[in-house]
Formats: C-alpha cells, sequence, structure tokens
C-alpha cells in the first residue's frame, strides 16, 4: 500500500503539473508528508482538497484554447482524466484508511 502510495502521489504530480500549479503544490505537499512518515497529515492533505467548490472533485483536465482564444481539448484527455481519477480515488481510499486505522 504504501510503495502505491508513493508512486500514484508522484504521477498526480506530474499529470498535474501542466495543468494546475495550485493542486500540483498541494499533492506536493502531501508526498513530502509521506515521505517524512507523517502518513496522517498525508491522508488529510488528500481528504482537505475534496467537497465544495473549485475542489479535486470539480477538477478537468486537458482544457486548453487554439491559437484564437477558443476552447479545445487537448489530445488525450479523457485518457488523462481517467487516469487522474483513478489514482486520486486511490489516494482517498488509503486516506479514509489511516484516518480509520487510528481512530480518528
Amino acid at each position: 500500500m504504501y510503495d502505491s502510495t508513493h508512486k500514484d502521489l508522484t504521477l498526480i504530480i506530474e499529470l498535474l503539473e501542466n495543468e494546475s500549479q495550485h493542486w500540483s503544490a498541494f499533492f506536493k505537499k502531501a508526498l513530502v508528508a509521506f515521505e517524512n512518515g507523517d502518513y496522517i497529515r498525508c491522508g488529510d492533505i488528500i481528504l482537505s482538497g475534496s467537497g465544495g467548490m473549485g475542489s479535486l472533485n470539480d477538477l478537468v483536465l486537458g482544457q486548453s484554447s487554439d491559437e484564437n482564444g477558443n476552447f479545445q481539448w487537448k489530445p488525450n484527455y479523457k485518457k488523462l482524466n481517467d487516469e487522474f481519477q483513478k489514482k486520486l480515488n486511490s489516494r482517498y481510499a488509503f486516506s479514509r484508511d489511516i484516518r480509520h486505522a487510528t481512530n480518528k
């Protein structure tokens, strides 16, 4: 579970680097907590990004604009979003499991 968490957090950061600096930095904080062995803090950070307007649940990757400023999707946006949601859901499960294991 811990190896996959590190791997998933790293991948989420990579997916977000060109999409949202805010959320990329958010997951970098979670990764630092994880690498420092503070799994509860890592889980709390991840869970704090869910719910409400503008949360991770609302994030859609792969949006762009053409040379005229018109909206367009980036190539492979569906795959990008599927991968992001899969990894995000996995990390939500990790975070809930950590809370449950520590009775928080």
